[in-house]
């Protein structure tokens, strides 16, 4: 088979340039701007009091000799220009056959677990500046996610209203909070109401957190299972009484994968009735079940996930969207296609495009014809 239409990254990445935050932070923070460092074995991202000083820049890609397929960049001169440079990401779009990406950052996913939350906001407002002029260069076809800090609250929801106004479609913010601070709690409400207001739906991105997903030390144990954060955040908004309180909002679950909800909305639906006693006061107040919250408002994106294309009746043929991922060594560019195809045996042609073009048409209300 092959696609008949072309689809839409709902999750690709930017890898931001060196230079991107030492020319554009606010000055008073010039001294400790994340940048790229040269180091004898690697490039290395430096970002002082993020999740790690320095990160390697293994997270986004390089071009193998036959240009047929991508692996772990060592060097900043071996990353993919489409990463940082908007018209060579056009190119890229079209050689992967993709017709527009909605855009996230790489190494901002670090900035989360700040402290100085002065500094963590320079770095976040310098980044979506940058973000929003790399779009520009093609508003029919690069859609930027904001990345949102959530303390203090007042700022963030400033930062919501700027960035939307610059164009941006969706907020980033930290996948989880606190125990007891989780985003049941009545003190995110103006986060809601802006993201509801804004039409600009939330974002929680893998790794994009304060903490981190690492239970095991066994790293392919821990990112197998990296979606689990994000599944407790969306579960507990649900039965908290998020959604109730915020009919309007929509949360995304990104690049977490589509198919963790099938069993956790079965289970939910099914302990909502059997165990109200456990849902106090502040829970689910509308009268609609548990998945009937999550496919009102939640949906999901995958990059490869066969189980949630076959379970799709159940999490919801409106509830998931396809990302390539593109540049990360992981991803699925330049192979899109094919990597589609894999999926939709015997899926109907309105099925396909929902998943990997509408859905996330309609959510954003992109310049696009569905």
């Amino acid at each position: 088979m092959s696609l008949s239409f072309k689809p839409i990254s709902a999750d690709s990445h930017v890898v931001e340039p060196p230079d991107l935050w030492t020319k554009r932070i606010d000055r008073k923070f010039l001294d400790r701007a994340p940048r790229l460092v040269h180091e004898k074995d690697q490039d290395m991202f430096w970002c002082p009091g993020g999740r790690q000083d320095k990160r390697g820049i293994g997270t986004s890609s390089s071009v193998t000799k036959d240009a047929k397929d991508i692996s772990m960049a060592e060097r900043w001169e071996n990353v993919l220009p489409g990463s940082y440079d908007p018209f060579e990401r056009l190119k890229d779009q079209e050689r992967d056959g993709v017709e527009a990406e909605v855009l996230y950052t790489t190494f901002g996913t670090t900035f989360y677990p700040m402290t100085d939350l002065d500094f963590q906001f320079a770095c976040m407002q310098a980044f979506n500046d940058w973000l929003a002029n790399f779009c520009s260069t093609a508003p029919k076809r690069l859609f930027g996610v904001a990345m949102i800090p959530t303390e203090p609250l007042d700022r963030a929801v400033k930062e919501m209203e700027r960035c939307r106004k610059m164009g941006m479609v969706s907020a980033q913010i930290s996948v989880q909070q606190e125990i007891g601070e989780g985003y049941h709690h009545a003190k995110w409400a103006p986060l809601w109401d802006a993201s509801s207001d804004l039409n600009m739906p939330v974002s929680l991105h893998v790794a994009g957190d304060k903490k981190w997903f690492t239970l095991t030390n066994n790293m392919l144990v821990d990112f197998s299972l990296a979606f689990t954060p994000v599944m407790y955040s969306i579960c507990t908004m649900i039965m908290g009484g998020t959604f109730d309180r915020h009919p309007k909002l929509k949360v995304l679950s990104v690049e977490n994968d589509a198919s963790w909800p099938a069993p956790a909305l079965e289970r939910m639906d099914y302990h909502y009735f059997r165990d109200q006693g456990w849902a106090g006061s502040g829970g689910i107040t509308s009268g609609r079940t548990p998945s009937q919250i999550f496919h009102d408002q939640v949906i999901c994106t995958f990059m490869r996930d066969k189980t949630a294309v076959r379970c799709r009746d159940i999490i919801g043929i409106r509830n998931m969207m396809w990302g390539s991922d593109f540049p990360h060594y992981d991803g699925t560019w330049p192979k899109s296609i094919p990597n589609l195809e894999e999926h939709f045996p015997g899926v109907p042609l309105e099925d396909q495009k929902r998943i990997a073009r509408t859905n996330v048409i309609e959510l954003y209300n992109l310049p696009i014809e569905p």
